[in-house]
């Protein structure tokens, strides 16, 4: 056991120091942070313009002309500026004045508007996004309802704005969440999934580093191979967790400087205390599954180069989530997000996934819980088959038939 801590000490020694732990551990959450600010995660209520902005706002160079066969347009109201709109008697009076440069375009409000809503734009070229329909669309409500002021008339052109409109995602158990925000579960899963792979990664460096200077020889000499396989895990254990208290000094000094209450951080996810809680035994496991198989692979890699594919194949089952995340999040008891959740190799993204976005059923969290942990503890006791002098010191490069013939011993 001494020999084993010794092992870890080093390890989380060595780590800690390294440049490229302390980019990932401080660098990444913030580039979330900064991604949160820029893109409203939360609290993003760009609210109303105010009608003085508006009535200065991407005018025309250009007269518009109109014709109104419905008889509704009576006034011209404010902020739309009075020489902005001409009124014509008919379209060939219209057409005209746009031949001869007198208008950049014109407007027809056919006799049946009322029971239609139908409106033509005519003009000489086909815009995108014409600047004049904001403001024939005041003139056509503030005539539609001549009593309403300019306060009305904004709130019947703009119903409600992102700071009116309060999502609510009401869970099976029929209680109420908070106000919703579909991207924050990603990011909250996103946070949790890179210190897991930073973790594994830091493994299979590590091994095939002292594979390849010959430190592992050296190693060997005094260490049984699974104390090698122990210390390094309980080292690198302890580096993520270390990991994820800077993640959380960060995410409390940014709410600090930012002013915000972490209360409005999490207003869009749905985890209780409770299933708070769980995030850490979910972490647990997907640490110990995906370390003992970088492990593995650390153990029959010769060098970095020809473990890359192994990694990508072992690494994608917990991508999945990530490529569907808008499945998961819209329908987060649906099949396909069940089937992640239970799946151990998947488990620790989509499953947080679906509890930051409603409330799950707890048999389905307990097995799930209950799978991972079995196959993280299988996994890593298979791996530690593989630490056998003779495989960590080979220098053949990893196959199926290397690693059956291997485990078989």
């Amino acid at each position: 056991m001494h020999k084993t801590l010794l092992i870890g000490l080093r390890e989380f020694r060595q780590r800690v120091r390294k440049r490229g732990f302390l980019l990932t551990s401080i660098g990444t959450p913030l580039l979330l942070i900064l991604f949160w600010a820029f893109t409203g995660v939360v609290d993003s209520s760009p609210g109303q313009p105010p009608l003085a902005e508006l009535a200065q706002a991407n005018r025309p160079d250009s007269v518009i002309g109109y014709v109104d066969q419905a008889g509704l347009i009576r006034t011209i109201p404010d902020p739309v500026p009075a020489d902005l709109f001409r009124a014509f008697p008919d379209i060939e009076a219209a057409e005209a004045a746009l031949e001869g440069g007198d208008i950049g375009a014109y407007y027809v409000i056919p006799s049946d508007y009322r029971q239609t809503g139908s409106v033509q734009r005519i003009s000489p070229q086909l815009p995108t996004s014409p600047p004049d329909t904001q403001w024939f669309n005041w003139m056509l409500i503030a005539n539609l309802f001549p009593d309403a002021g300019p306060e009305q008339i904004a709130r019947l052109r703009w119903p409600f704005n992102s700071s009116g409109l309060e999502f609510v995602n009401l869970s099976p158990k029929g209680e109420a969440g908070a106000e919703g925000n579909t991207m924050l579960p990603f990011l909250v899963t996103i946070a949790v999934m890179i210190p897991l792979f930073t973790s594994g990664s830091f493994l299979l460096q590590s091994l095939t580093q002292e594979k390849s200077s010959r430190v592992m020889e050296i190693l060997l000499v005094s260490l049984r191979p699974r104390q090698l396989l122990s210390g390094k895990l309980l080292g690198l254990g302890a580096l993520t967790l270390v990991q994820y208290v800077i993640w959380a000094v960060i995410g409390l000094l940014a709410l600090v400087v930012t002013g915000r209450d972490a209360s409005q951080l999490l207003s869009g996810i749905s985890l209780s205390a409770n299933e708070l809680l769980l995030v850490l035994p979910y972490a647990l496991g997907g640490f110990t599954l995906y370390a003992g198989i970088m492990a593995g692979i650390g153990a029959l890699s010769p060098d970095i180069e020809s473990s890359r594919t192994w990694v990508f194949v072992v690494s994608l089952p917990m991508m999945v989530p990530i490529y569907l995340w808008q499945a998961i999040v819209t329908s987060p008891n649906g099949p396909l997000a069940a089937a992640l959740s239970l799946i151990p190799f998947s488990a620790p993204v989509a499953m947080l996934m679906r509890m930051t976005s409603t409330a799950v059923p707890l048999w389905q969290i307990g097995a799930s819980l209950a799978l991972l942990l079995i196959t993280g503890i299988g996994m890593t006791w298979l791996m530690a088959r593989l630490f056998r002098v003779q495989t960590l010191l080979s220098g053949e490069s990893p196959s199926v038939h290397r690693v059956w013939s291997a485990l078989r011993g």
